[in-house]
């Protein structure tokens, strides 16, 4: 299939050329599926999302114009050894000189390296995390690895991440390992009953007051926080989750808030001939992009 669209990559606000301190975004691509516990295919998103990137228009749902804004794709970071590799993703993300870093998974292992790049880039600032996931992902061992993607925000609060300043929406799913942590620690939880039963706008404005501290916000977005029925596409689906407007209600919800990073991770393409969970991780990033947009007017 050819490159060819109706506009340009990512919905004409690539600039060809241009360098990160030129641009707002800057999009990496991490293609690496190696630590996913159970189906693969995560390592084929970036190449999928890019592609239907071309597809969309430089306006979000509400019509506002993203056509100020620009993003330089910086292409992929290829992952073979984790142990290794990660330390060059970290290394990329804590210096990027500007702009803020929309990050494609890949599995969510690959947010390991960018909480821990993440941390360095606003050292001595308060970093807010709102995990946006079907599963809390606190194991301190998966499956023999302390890398896995079911391990990825313990390794974040180690990094230095505070738990008060964590805000986990849309869990459904539990580890044994994971249960004291989710009980008896400091984190903010609004599994997605509770956002069936509060509504996405109660909890959102919760989620609002809690990083109205903090002095930067970055998003984790697994996919599988919607419902596999919207976005079967994913290497665990989860029954229950999240609606596509909950999703959307909760990232239009963070405007106005120090946003500094966004990363979606664990859409599977050969899970799902239609590519409505390709979309769907699309539809979530270009509403992410005008968040910032509305939030610089």
């Amino acid at each position: 299939m050819t490159l060819e669209g109706t506009h340009g990559l990512w919905g004409d606000l690539h600039v060809p050329n241009a360098t990160p301190d030129q641009t707002d975004f800057t999009v990496i691509g991490i293609p690496f599926d190696g630590l996913a516990s159970a189906r693969k295919g995560a390592a084929l998103a970036p190449e999928r999302i890019r592609f239907w990137s071309r597809h969309v228009t430089p306006f979000s749902e509400d019509r506002t114009r993203l056509a100020d804004l620009t993003i330089c794709d910086a292409g992929d970071i290829p992952i073979t050894h984790p142990a290794r590799d990660f330390e060059r993703v970290a290394h990329y993300v804590a210096n990027l000189p500007a702009g803020i870093p929309i990050l494609l998974g890949g599995d969510h292992s690959v947010t390991i390296p960018i909480f821990q790049g993440q941390r360095q880039r606003f050292a001595n600032q308060r970093l807010g995390l709102l995990w946006v996931d079907a599963h809390p992902d606190l194991c301190d061992d998966f499956d023999g690895s302390r890398l896995s993607h079911a391990c990825v925000l313990r390794r974040g609060l180690e990094f230095g991440i505070d738990q008060q300043d964590v805000c986990l929406v849309g869990l459904r799913s539990w580890e044994e390992q994971e249960i004291d942590l989710i009980e008896n620690g400091h984190m903010h939880v609004y599994t997605a009953r509770d956002v069936s039963e509060l509504g996405m706008k109660s909890v959102a404005a919760d989620v609002r007051r809690i990083f109205s501290r903090c002095d930067a916000v970055h998003v984790s977005l697994d996919i599988d926080c919607l419902d596999p029925s919207v976005a079967p596409g994913t290497g665990i689906p989860e029954f229950g989750g999240l609606t596509s407007r909950d999703v959307l209600t909760l990232i239009q919800a963070l405007q106005g808030l120090p946003l500094v990073g966004l990363d979606v991770v664990e859409v599977a393409p050969p899970l799902d001939p239609s590519e409505a969970t390709v979309f769907a991780a699309l539809k979530i990033i270009m509403e992410f992009i005008a968040v910032v947009a509305r939030s610089k007017k």
